[in-house]
């Protein structure tokens, strides 16, 4: 139970172990709680000194403290915990212990009620000449207000079991449309260190040391080892953090590059919308392995047996398997053009089962062939355009930047569904000739629901000086197929 509750009959804060029921949790974007007027006409919304709000167009102006009675009267909700109140915000060692425990009593609650005055509904008629229409929540207004923007109600989110979500003339359950559109919503699956960053590294704090603080009780081990102290320095307290992340869950490697399509992303004032990613977290001096370069995954949970990595400061060591090409740059393989694609074959000669354009590779200690494939041929195609052949003579000259590939080693197989295969779109950074790479074959990550071990991510890194720089993960088909292709385990230090 928290220290402190509100009583929402008289908004008295009482002591939280004389409650003997159940309590709910406030959580509501900071900048909001003040006074706000909305213009009907020009609907447009104003802040004053110390403003009020509105629940819905039959309701009148109410103070913050009025809003929250009004929705504990329409809930059945009698105590309630919201920092403003529960806290006294000018004592700093019982604000500093409730920040350290700020992960339970969002667990512990019964339910979160999250305030989002931006949410409104939608109009559509179903036809145009008919007088009915459908409203439905319109999910842009969520995805742009302050509530989706801040990182202490990302960490809100996550930690709550239940949420009911009210806005200005709406509200719904977290189940109900939200957890189906956004995944940090999904309270019957966990979420991985890469699902998580997906989300916080878009998100503002008006205090840098809050991001972490906010990150740290979502992983409430971590949350042990953090200190809570504004006065600290903040890039020692933001790299010991995240070394700790990286020890806990390595999927923090999991990341590609920036797609700015499936998520509003906020600039780090919140002024404007166009603003890019850049002004978030890469505005603090991360090493590469962070995602700092990249974007993490939203969806899929990743995970790897893999433990043989350390991190010391800024360093993730990692000492494993990895294929990289050391002559790439002077070899004559990273020329390979479209016209040095070979002619593709009858499909006749193969009874309809297609071709593979594949690498045939040679294996220390081995005399068998093997094979990488590069294109699967459609069925229908008798010849390949000159699009494909510039794709495949791209794809072709990125696979060099790992393995020795000669022209002559270019040939059409028969396909085959268990061809391995290696998809470079994904990387952070264009692969460069003049640049050497290493795909770590040995740290594989599978999804938490795979019963296979068919497919995997890996990562990419890339040498930078005396150390090398993460550039995300690629997608690996049968990864098996490299073990021993792939030279003697070896230290990788990554920056």
């Amino acid at each position: 139970m928290p220290s402190n509750l509100v009583r929402i009959s008289d908004m008295k804060v009482i002591q939280g172990s004389t409650v003997h029921e159940g309590y709910c949790a406030l959580s509501y974007s900071w900048d909001q709680s003040g006074d706000i007027v909305i213009n009907e006409t020009a609907r447009t919304i104003r802040k004053k000194p110390r403003g009020r709000k509105r629940i819905s167009r039959k309701v009148k102006f109410v103070t913050f403290e009025g809003l929250i009675q009004e929705i504990g009267k329409d809930f059945n909700i009698k105590y309630i915990w919201y920092d403003q109140m529960c806290i006294n915000q000018n004592n700093d060692e019982e604000k500093h212990n409730e920040i350290h425990h700020m992960h339970k009593i969002y667990t512990n609650a019964y339910c979160t009620v999250a305030l989002v005055p931006e949410l409104t509904t939608l109009k559509e008629k179903i036809h145009p000449d008919a007088s009915l229409s459908l409203t439905y929540m319109n999910l842009r207004s969520l995805e742009e207000s302050q509530w989706m923007k801040r990182i202490w109600t990302l960490e809100e989110t996550i930690m709550s079991s239940k949420i009911l979500v009210v806005g200005r003339n709406v509200h719904c359950w977290w189940y109900h449309r939200l957890q189906s559109s956004y995944p940090i919503f999904n309270k019957r699956s966990g979420l991985t260190v890469s699902n998580i960053l997906y989300y916080a590294h878009a998100r503002t704090s008006t205090k840098e040391h809050d991001h972490i603080f906010a990150l740290a009780n979502i992983v409430p081990d971590i949350m042990r080892d953090i200190k809570i102290d504004y006065k600290q320095d903040f890039q020692k307290l933001i790299i010991r953090f995240y070394g700790l992340l990286a020890k806990k869950d390595l999927s923090i490697l999991c990341f590609g590059q920036r797609t700015f399509k499936t998520r509003y992303v906020p600039s780090i004032n919140n002024n404007s919308k166009d603003a890019s990613i850049k002004k978030v977290i890469p505005k603090f001096d991360l090493p590469s392995w962070t995602g700092i370069h990249g974007e993490h995954y939203s969806c899929n949970k990743l995970k790897t047996a893999f433990k043989n990595y350390t991190v010391i400061g800024r360093v993730l060591q990692v000492t494993c398997h990895g294929l990289t090409n050391k002559q790439h740059s002077s070899k004559i393989s990273s020329r390979i053009e479209s016209e040095d694609i070979p002619l593709l074959p009858q499909q006749k000669l193969n009874n309809d089962r297609g071709w593979a354009l594949v690498i045939s590779i040679e294996s220390p200690g081995s005399t068998n062939e093997k094979f990488i494939c590069v294109w699967n041929r459609a069925l229908k195609e008798t010849q390949l355009q000159t699009r494909t052949k510039q794709n495949v003579a791209s794809h072709v000259r990125r696979l060099s930047h790992f393995m020795p590939i000669e022209k002559k080693n270019l040939q059409w197989i028969p396909f085959r569904s268990d061809l391995p295969k290696i998809y470079l779109d994904n990387v952070t950074e264009i692969l460069a000739d003049s640049e050497r790479y290493v795909l770590l074959t040995g740290i594989r990550f599978i999804g938490s629901d795979s019963t296979t071990t068919s497919v995997a991510y890996c990562p990419i890194i890339k040498k930078d000086g005396d150390y090398y720089k993460a550039m995300g993960t690629c997608f690996v088909v049968n990864p098996d197929y490299y073990n021993d292709i792939a030279p003697e385990e070896q230290l990788f230090e990554i920056h």
